[in-house]
C-alpha cells in the first residue's frame, strides 16, 4: 500500500477490499518503521503522521551529497524563478546552479568533496646545481 499519494482523509475513511481500514495499516507501518507510540484519534497527530511518513520516504528517493541549511530551505533557483529549491527536490544540477550564486556556499550545509579524477602527477626531478664559473680569479 503506497501511502505516499493518498491525502489524510482517505486514510482515515477508507477500507480495503477485506474491510481493513487504511488507518489500521497506515499506523502499523508508521510504528514500524518510527518505533514510537500514536494516538490514532488525533486528527492533527495523524496529519503530522503522514507528512513525517511521506517526507521519509522523499528524503530517501533523494541520492545528492548535497545539503541546504534550514534556513535557506524553498530558496528560489534563480531571480525570480518559479522553482523552489528545498532538501526534498534538491538534484546535483540545481545545486550546481546555486552555487553559482555570489557566495553560494553559504547556503549549503553539506557539500560533497570532488572525486579525484585525474591521476596523481609524478613529483618533478630534481634540477642539477647551476655550473659557477670558477675560472674567474
Amino acid at each position: 500500500m503506497d501511502f505516499t499519494q493518498m491525502d489524510i482523509s482517505t486514510i482515515a475513511r477508507s477500507v480495503t477490499g477485506d474491510g481493513v481500514r487504511y488507518l489500521r495499516l497506515f499506523l502499523e507501518e508508521y510504528t514500524s518503521i518510527f518505533n514510537e507510540r500514536v494516538n490514532p484519534s488525533c486528527p492533527k497527530c495523524l496529519t503530522a503522521y503522514l507528512e513525517r511518513y511521506k517526507n521519509h520516504f522523499k528524503a530517501m528517493e533523494n541520492t545528492t551529497q548535497y545539503r541546504l541549511h534550514a534556513k535557506y530551505e524553498n530558496i528560489p533557483l534563480e531571480f525570480g524563478s518559479p522553482i523552489l529549491v528545498n532538501n526534498a527536490n534538491i538534484t546535483d544540477e540545481y545545486a550546481q546552479k546555486l552555487l553559482l550564486h555570489k557566495n553560494g556556499e553559504r547556503y549549503f550545509s553539506q557539500i560533497p568533496q570532488p572525486a579525484i579524477t585525474e591521476p596523481v602527477s609524478q613529483p618533478k626531478p630534481k634540477r642539477k646545481p647551476r655550473k659557477t664559473n670558477q675560472n674567474k680569479a
